[in-house]
């Protein structure tokens, strides 16, 4: 569970589940945490609940069960991340062959990019690289149809499908291709991010274990605006599709614009754009010796009016340090191990840093959007560039939420680990 596509996918299967009262996401480590009625409802249909969803469940229960199972679904997880990567490595390897098949039968190796010769050899291999590509997105796709939502992996799904049916293979399979890689990309991003909490040593992951596991409100905010543009846009390219074609008959450019229109309006880069730069926030400053419960906390540590402990604690943040024997770890929003006035200093200029980069990433994200779609009715760019276009930003979004594992140490403080 890596980004909000995949929590307002999850949110929406258990919606019509009777007893559930409250489901909350905790990104940093991939744990749902659902409380329901055991009267209603049973643990087991529960997990086959978020099975259904094409996402691994396993259940826990208290501090030990879940730092245990951590490891157990890290392990798991590491073998479908490389089934995953070995699809996305076939798609990329198939989708170069038939690039050269094509440019070896053609005039020039530029024509490969403007016109296609659709020779079988070179057709066959873009068409099993597209389904090597999809093939992970696919459970996630008849996941989201099920449960009749829209979301990126459906899209990706479609516009495959449609440059299929056109006879753009080449085409299809970049799409496919491409949205793999930038998965994988997303998937490393956060993979790395995770492991580096995974290594702290003592009561650290009791406090993730016990968080909040809320969202930051950023995040919601972009779960939500997801649910509400992705159908839009997916009637706007409809309407691209059908519309001008009834005036002018052609039938088929329309239907590629709209292939096109659909590709660009993927809101990949959004949706990632949060969880990889919180995560990577998280771990950064957990190697610093500060561990951050959740998202939300980061966020009201950034909104803290100055550097000091008061400050923190009249935004909502509750931390326990070396000053704090008495304080519980299950109490404390924040634990910190050494010079707690230089860690409480670099948490709240960490946490405004991370909330910037957010910002940046979701402006980037949406700037790219408005921009391509504008242009995409008028033919301005074929299919590939699109699909390049998009990964791009994908791309930029990751790169720059991963700054933050850079972030600098506060002077005169040493903590890199947590202890007991």
């Amino acid at each position: 569970m890596d980004c909000a596509d995949e929590t307002a996918l999850i949110r929406r299967a258990l919606e019509p589940t009777r007893g559930v009262q409250r489901v909350e996401f905790d990104l940093i480590r991939g744990f749902v945490d659902i409380a329901f009625d055991p009267e209603r409802t049973t643990e087991a249909h529960l997990i086959r609940t978020v099975n259904g969803t094409g996402l691994r469940a396993h259940p826990v229960g208290n501090v030990d069960a879940q730092l245990s199972a951590t490891a157990d679904h890290a392990h798991g997880h590491d073998h479908v991340s490389q089934q995953a990567t070995i699809a996305t490595a076939i798609s990329g390897a198939l989708f170069a062959a038939g690039w050269i098949i094509e440019g070896a039968i053609s005039d020039h190796w530029l024509d490969v990019f403007v016109e296609h010769s659709h020779d079988l050899r070179a057709s066959v291999c873009y068409a099993v690289s597209a389904v090597a590509g999809l093939w992970p997105m696919l459970p996630r796709a008849f996941a989201s149809i099920r449960h009749l939502r829209l979301d990126m992996h459906v899209l990706v799904c479609i516009t495959v499908i449609g440059a299929a049916i056109i006879g753009e293979w080449s085409e299809g399979a970049a799409v496919a291709f491409l949205f793999a890689l930038a998965h994988r990309m997303e998937a490393w991003s956060i993979e790395r991010a995770r492991s580096e909490i995974a290594a702290l040593v003592g009561r650290g992951p009791e406090l993730v274990a016990e968080g909040q596991h809320a969202a930051a409100p950023i995040e919601r905010w972009i779960e939500r605006f997801a649910a509400v543009y992705t159908p839009a846009v997916t009637a706007a390219a409809l309407v691209v599709a059908i519309i001008p074609p009834l005036v002018d008959g052609q039938w088929a450019l329309w239907f590629y614009r709209a292939l096109v229109f659909l590709v660009l309006a993927c809101p990949c880069a959004l949706v990632i754009s949060t969880p990889v730069t919180m995560v990577a926030a998280l771990s950064s400053a957990a190697r610093r010796g500060v561990l951050v419960s959740s998202g939300a906390v980061l966020e009201r540590a950034a909104a803290a009016s100055a550097p000091t402990r008061a400050a923190l604690a009249d935004a909502g943040v509750t931390v326990a340090g070396t000053r704090d024997a008495g304080m519980t770890v299950q109490a404390a929003d924040v634990i910190v191990t050494a010079g707690d006035d230089r860690a409480i200093e670099f948490l709240i200029v960490h946490a405004r840093r991370a909330l910037w980069v957010v910002r940046q990433n979701v402006a980037v994200s949406l700037l790219t959007k408005v921009a391509f779609l504008l242009s995409a009715p008028f033919g301005f760019a074929p299919l590939w560039m699109a699909v390049l276009a998009d990964t791009g930003a994908t791309v930029i979004v990751t790169l720059n939420g991963l700054r933050l594992l850079q972030g600098s140490r506060v002077p005169g403080f040493q903590g890199s680990k947590v202890r007991p």
